[in-house]
């Protein structure tokens, strides 16, 4: 039988470190550094989220202006070196950062073997993209979360993750908290992508286990591909008259006001009655550090546009 004497305390330093900012965690009072933890390299922003997500400072990642645009959070610290493209990284500049170890989340497979000879390589997968539209569902949020903790586990740094899951659940607690008396309609959670399409989250996406948790419904029950979204246009989402929409990507209010405007468009409930939240980027596929920011930021804004 396993011993239990130490869980209440281990719970309760649990309860508090997610209170925490994330430059605490990992770490007493500073950011885990890179070769505390591996001297990890993240060659991809869901590998980089995670290893912030650790409060591992990553000895380096891709396209830092454009995740500090678009991804956000977890945020890179100053002075972690960008290593190029995410499809092409500078091989010469990783040889010459010596990583102890790259984080994947496999993609760069052509360039596996090279990488390889300068350091071993993690795999990452944060999404699982193998589940169909029913295995997927209440699947991808304890997907992501193993995988958190696998990560975690391989780099050291277990109770990291363990923090990272805490700092989650209290994000859903006080998402629940503020959405208490709120007129929780069925959501569509899309993103505009032009005049007239959207990319659209179903059932086995990772906000459907979001908005389960929440007690919300997802409008959109059509199908979803390997990353639980599609490309539908704007005409199709007139199933469900009384829902509400959430746009992810700060972008699209301007877009979904000229959509608005348009005949064919007009007559759609929510864009007719406002009943419309936008919320800033998010990266989708992104596992605990995604759900977290996903949760924080609908329960602070749905209930001022759909109260």
């Amino acid at each position: 039988m396993p011993d239990m004497a130490g869980a209440p305390d281990r719970r309760r330093f649990l309860r508090m470190a997610s209170a925490l900012p994330l430059g605490l965690l990992a770490g007493g009072t500073r950011p885990v550094r890179a070769e505390e933890a591996g001297g990890a390299c993240a060659l991809d922003w869901t590998s980089a989220q995670a290893l912030l997500a650790l409060g591992i400072a990553p000895r380096g990642l891709p396209e830092i202006d454009r995740y500090r645009r678009s991804v956000i959070e977890p945020a890179v610290p100053a002075g972690v070196p960008d290593i190029g493209a995410r499809a092409e990284p500078n091989l010469e500049l990783l040889d010459r950062l010596a990583p102890a170890r790259f984080v994947t989340d496999g993609m760069l497979s052509a360039v596996h073997g090279r990488l390889a000879r300068i350091a071993p390589l993690t795999l990452y997968r944060s999404f699982d993209t193998g589940s169909g539209e029913s295995e997927g569902r209440n699947g991808q949020l304890a997907f992501a979360i193993a995988a958190l903790r696998g990560l975690a586990g391989e780099l050291g740094v277990p109770e990291a993750a363990e923090l990272a899951v805490a700092r989650l659940d209290r994000a859903l607690d006080e998402a629940r908290a503020r959405l208490t008396g709120v007129v929780t309609r069925p959501l569509y959670v899309l993103s505009v992508l032009d005049g007239r399409r959207v990319l659209i989250h179903g059932r086995n996406s990772l906000y459907q286990d979001l908005l389960d948790r929440l007690g919300i419904g997802n409008a959109w029950t059509g199908p979803s591909g390997p990353y639980g979204h599609a490309t539908v246009t704007m005409d199709r989402l007139t199933g469900r008259p009384e829902a509400g929409l959430v746009n992810i990507g700060s972008e699209g209010k301007r877009a979904l006001e000229a959509l608005a405007a348009l005949p064919l468009f007009a007559g759609l409930p929510f864009l007719r009655e406002g009943r419309v939240t936008i919320l800033p980027p998010i990266l989708f596929y992104g596992g605990v550090p995604t759900a977290e920011r996903f949760v924080r930021l609908l329960g602070e804004r749905l209930p001022q546009s759909h109260g």
